[in-house]
């Protein structure tokens, strides 16, 4: 350790205290020596007295309250001796330091008890007869200065406890960000795998039956599971480099995919119709990609629960915002065995994703005995008006 940080440590402890009473003590000893005092059981008092006051800087520390009652109480007594051969100004110099230490103690009321009583003993160290105000300027002002220091030293811990609890909030925030960007990649990797896979499950049936009396029919089913492997795979490319860190700005209009959405899910074999009407400019990137999201959901969702039923897409303006409408009706299929997958997240994903772009999604059956799912997206400046009645149901497993 160099040797200004042993100092320091040193000056801080108690050890400084026990010095500092040493040398005052012996101070006292060798001035009322060289006085030629030091004889007769008066002086033998008041030389006690004195190093008792010395001797109590060694506790002012650790017992503020006590160092400064004995330094008092030592005061007091040298009114027994010749007080006039006490050093006053070697006196005065324990009385400034215990008067700061009571000043920064915790008990401030029974502290000024205490500073009382040593002023008290201070003018009786000095002399009962003669007022002197240099007693209170020595005792009540490290006194005053001690309750600043005491002061700032309850600030000081204040703010590192809040500091603590800051550094505490912000490793749970942390945390809540490292589970929220996990959950977004899971909503997306559901999105783009589970739409592909129903996709390749449908052909890779239909390719199998085929196979026997339609080679090229068959061969067709295959190119499919190919194009939607492709499209799996160009997804989770981008989404990679989404996640990186730089990602490259995109240009891609999400909405105007949905075409080739629609386009290979009626290759899958679903019966599928999209439409739109009005226009969606103003939609904001975050705002299409949910839309194109919710439309993949669904269809994924049809391929699932409906098989053979035929689904309608529509992405509309309507008053001020846009609104994607799918609807598909009941079954009319034998089941393939896909509801049985998925974790039940893919309508809660697309609310999820649908209201950080501010907008609002409604799912539930219509009375054809279908089910229909709406989203409603609002520009930026275009605030959107309270969602039309939709009757809710138990929502389908995604």
């Amino acid at each position: 350790m160099p040797l200004a940080e042993r100092v320091q440590v040193l000056a801080g402890s108690w050890r400084a205290d026990a010095l500092l009473a040493a040398g005052l003590g012996l101070s006292s000893v060798a001035f009322m020596a060289a006085q030629g005092v030091l004889h007769g059981t008066s002086n033998l008092i008041e030389t006690c007295c004195g190093l008792g006051v010395c001797a109590s800087l060694a506790a002012r520390r650790q017992y503020p309250k006590l160092a400064a009652g004995a330094a008092a109480c030592c005061l007091a007594l040298t009114v027994l001796g010749n007080s006039s051969d006490l050093p006053d100004d070697l006196i005065l110099a324990p009385v400034f330091l215990l008067a700061y230490s009571l000043g920064a103690a915790a008990d401030v009321a029974s502290s000024a008890v205490v500073a009382a009583g040593l002023v008290a003993g201070a003018q009786a160290a000095i002399g009962l007869t003669v007022f002197n105000p240099f007693i209170l300027v020595a005792t009540l002002g490290p006194f005053a200065l001690g309750l600043v220091v005491r002061s700032r030293r309850r600030i000081a811990d204040q703010l590192a406890a809040r500091g603590r609890e800051l550094e505490e909030e912000r490793e749970l925030f942390a945390a809540e960000a490292v589970r929220y960007e996990r959950a977004r990649i899971a909503r997306e990797l559901h999105d783009i795998v589970a739409h592909c896979i129903s996709v390749m499950v449908i052909q890779a049936s239909a390719g199998q039956r085929a196979s026997a009396t339609d080679p090229a029919l068959a061969a067709e089913a295959f190119d499919a599971i190919s194009e939607a492997v492709g499209q799996a795979e160009a997804e989770i490319g981008r989404l990679v480099e989404m996640l990186g860190h730089d990602p490259q700005p995109r240009h891609t209009d999400s909405l105007r995919l949905v075409d080739e959405l629609v386009a290979r899910a009626g290759a899958a074999g679903l019966d599928v119709s999209c439409r739109f009407a009005g226009t969606t400019d103003g939609l904001t990137e975050r705002a299409r990609d949910a839309a194109y999201r919710v439309v993949q959901e669904s269809l994924t969702n049809a391929l699932k629960h409906a098989p053979g039923a035929p689904v309608e897409v529509l992405i509309a303006e309507a008053g001020g915002h846009a609104e994607v409408r799918v609807v598909n009706g009941p079954a009319t299929a034998t089941a393939t065995g896909l509801h049985r997958a998925g974790g039940g997240h893919g309508l809660a994903g697309m609310r999820e994703r649908v209201g950080a772009c501010g907008g609002d999604l409604s799912a539930g059956p219509v009375e054809s005995g279908g089910w229909q799912v709406l989203a409603r997206l609002p520009r930026p400046s275009e605030p959107l008006p309270p969602p039309p009645d939709l009757r809710r149901a138990t929502e389908a497993p995604a």
